[in-house]
């Protein structure tokens, strides 16, 4: 297992969030196929299953910090933190914030609000990195996780466009709840 950085405690029980390394791209990169194949079988295209090569999750490292949840052994989440994101904000990026990407729940674990938990912690984590907020973006079509971002009190800022094209929500946690949770 990566370096543990914390402990994370849910109603469906306690897990440990590690900051991953490149020797635990392999598993990374398994749970985002996993997740893209789901999300395809329920018709959400969000993601492609190609698109996670090793070479895509490799670069990574260079650019974000990378977050791995575990119950014991097992890999349960995984969601990456970044302090820029220009390439999807465009205009509306500004320095400082943290970026959320590829939140990720194992099949078997989904359905038990582990997807809520973890971008809790991730607020917490931004904080203790001195980040002025969260943001993250949802591609425009993907109704059921765009309401949910908002139900958590995301605030919708704007349209960006991801690096394949798609067009994207692009959502900053309200300041209010940023610096409570």
């Amino acid at each position: 297992m990566s370096k543990r950085l914390d402990t994370m405690i849910t109603s469906t029980g306690n897990f440990e969030i590690c900051l991953a390394e490149p020797k635990d791209s392999e598993i990374i990169r398994q749970m985002l196929i996993n997740a893209a194949l789901w999300m395809n079988s329920i018709g959400v295209p969000q993601w492609n299953p190609d698109q996670f090569t090793e070479e895509e999750v490799a670069s990574y490292f260079a650019t974000r910090e990378l977050y791995l949840l575990f119950s014991g052994d097992e890999p349960v989440g995984f969601f990456t933190l970044q302090d820029r994101d220009p390439d999807y904000w465009g205009s509306l990026h500004v320095e400082g914030y943290s970026y959320l990407h590829r939140l990720t729940v194992n099949s078997n674990f989904r359905g038990h609000g582990l997807g809520n938990e973890m971008i809790h912690w991730a607020v917490k984590r931004s904080r203790e990195l001195n980040r002025r907020g969260l943001r993250l973006d949802c591609w425009a079509k993907n109704e059921k996780v765009n309401l949910m971002y908002q139900a958590l009190g995301f605030k919708f800022l704007g349209i960006g466009q991801n690096k394949y094209g798609r067009q994207v929500n692009l959502y900053e946690l309200d300041k209010k709840l940023y610096e409570s949770l």
